[in-house]
Order: structure tokens, then C-alpha cells, then sequence
């Protein structure tokens, strides 16, 4: 595979991209997000064919980065009140809460959060607690899953998994093979997901983000860069607050 930069003029603006020439495809094809142009074609394509692509499609890809710039994130942050919604697999669950239980519980029903307190008035950090314990006993189930299946499309195999409450990334691979995944993830779309752990995965494989890397995560999910994009505009809702 082989990796080049260049850009056009396109009236007054100037639009950079990245070329990435790679045996895999056989047409050529334009990734946008919000500011990175990608153009994926075969080995055959010379510069002055790509430059015509590009242009052609210029109006199309301003028009497409606008688009990624205006983009709202889909999740909302909880506010552990009584008019909050919880996020859960990529949707916000509305919530109803039944005071002066027996016992502290939450669970799914019919579309939305149940949540049966103790006391009279709720309590966020109560609230907090049970939404946070429900998410590791899902997230447990739902990430073997997804390592397991995903295992056996890369053809890898993991020491286990390891779920932790992370800051600052989605994701790790230990040097002992084992997978750290963001317990919040449990909140996104079953794609994004899928994704998060196709990227750990393929780091058995390779180990640095070189071309090769990303070429083979590719290979597995050829639209990766919107999972990537994705979790730019929701991830700070995704967090634990």
C-alpha cells in the first residue's frame, strides 16, 4: 500500500487529501469527515486522475464537511434528576422512578428505565449507583460477545477481557494480550462498539497505527472512520459525570 498527500484548488478554497493507493479495491473511493479527505484507489490511478476526482466531487465534499462540523451528538448526558434519560446502546432510555420501595433497583421494561428507591426522595448519587452497577453486569455479557465473534473474523486470540471505568480512551491491549475496554461503551451503538474492539484486536496483528494497521481494520469495517467520527461528537455524553 502506499500513502501520498495532495490537493486541489476549488474556486477559492484550497482542499487537502490523503491518498492511499492499496491493491484491495479495484474503483477508487472518497472518505470524508470533518477534517480529513481520504481517497482510497487502486495501484493504477496516477496523480492527474485522482486530482479530477476530487475535483468533480469538490462541491459534494465541502458540502459533506459542513455537514460533520454541524453534527449534534445523538446521546445526552444524564443528569440523575427526574426528568433525566439514560443512554444505553446507542438510544436515551426515558426513566420512571417508584419511591419508598423495599429495595434499590433498575431495570429495562417496555423501552425505558424502572427504577424502584427506598426513600421518599431520589437521590443522584443512589441513582448514579444503580445506573453504573447495571452497566457493568450488561457490559460484561455484551463485550465477550463482541471479542469472541470479532476474535474469530481477525483470527487472534485474547488472554480475557478487562472492563474498567477510563477517562481518556475506549480502549487497550496489554503486552499479555489482554483487552481493556471503557466500561461507558456500553452507551454507544452496537456498531460502535463493534469498532472499539476490531481496533483492539487488530493490534494483535500490528502493533503501531502505520498504514498497514489501518489498512487491515479496513479489510474488517471499511467504514471505520464514521465510527471514529462518531465517538468525537457523543463520546464526552458517554463518560461517567
Amino acid at each position: 500500500m502506499i500513502q501520498q498527500k495532495d490537493k486541489v484548488k476549488y474556486g477559492t478554497t484550497t482542499i487537502p487529501y490523503h491518498i492511499i493507493k492499496t491493491r484491495r479495491i479495484k474503483t477508487s473511493e472518497l472518505i470524508v469527515d470533518a477534517g480529513t479527505i481520504t481517497v482510497r484507489t487502486p495501484y493504477n490511478k496516477d496523480k492527474t486522475e485522482i486530482r479530477r476526482l476530487v475535483l468533480d466531487k469538490a462541491s459534494w465534499i465541502l458540502r459533506k464537511q459542513r455537514e460533520h462540523r454541524e453534527i449534534k451528538p445523538e446521546l445526552k448526558k444524564p443528569s440523575f434528576r427526574e426528568d433525566t434519560t439514560l443512554p444505553y446502546f446507542g438510544k436515551n432510555y426515558p426513566m420512571t422512578i417508584n419511591k419508598s420501595q423495599a429495595t434499590n433497583n433498575l431495570e429495562i421494561v417496555d423501552g425505558k428505565f424502572e427504577v424502584d428507591i427506598k426513600s421518599a426522595k431520589l437521590s443522584r448519587n443512589v441513582l448514579k449507583k444503580l445506573y453504573e452497577d447495571w452497566l457493568i453486569e450488561k457490559a460484561q455479557g455484551i463485550f465477550e460477545d463482541k471479542v469472541k465473534k470479532c476474535s474469530k473474523r481477525v483470527g487472534v486470540r485474547i488472554k480475557r477481557i478487562s472492563i474498567k471505568n477510563l477517562k481518556n480512551r475506549w480502549g487497550s491491549l496489554t503486552k499479555k494480550g489482554v483487552v481493556n475496554l471503557n466500561l461507558n461503551l456500553v452507551k454507544a451503538p452496537e456498531d460502535v462498539i463493534d469498532y472499539v474492539v476490531l481496533h483492539e484486536l487488530c493490534h494483535l496483528k500490528i502493533k503501531e497505527h502505520s498504514h498497514h494497521y489501518w489498512d487491515l481494520l479496513y479489510k474488517y469495517m471499511p467504514n471505520y472512520q464514521d465510527k471514529i467520527e462518531w465517538l468525537k461528537v457523543n463520546g464526552d455524553n458517554l463518560l461517567s459525570y
